[in-house]
C-alpha cells in the first residue's frame, strides 16, 4: 500500500513540474483596444476582398 502511495505522490509531483504554466499577461485597456482595432481592420480587409471576389465572379 505504501509503495502505491509513494508512486502516486511522485507521479503527481512530476506532472506538476512538467505541466506548462499559463502565461499571465497584464494587458491594459489601451492594449485591448489596440488589438480590437487591428482585428476590426483585418476583418474589414477580408470582407472587402470577399466582396470584390464575388463581384468579379
Amino acid at each position: 500500500m505504501s509503495v502505491v502511495l509513494v508512486v502516486v505522490v511522485i507521479a503527481t509531483v512530476v506532472r506538476m513540474l512538467v505541466r506548462p504554466r499559463p502565461t499571465r499577461t497584464h494587458l491594459t485597456v489601451a492594449d485591448l483596444r489596440a488589438r480590437l482595432a487591428e482585428e476590426d481592420e483585418r476583418l474589414l480587409v477580408e470582407r472587402d476582398a470577399a466582396h470584390e471576389l464575388g463581384r468579379s465572379a
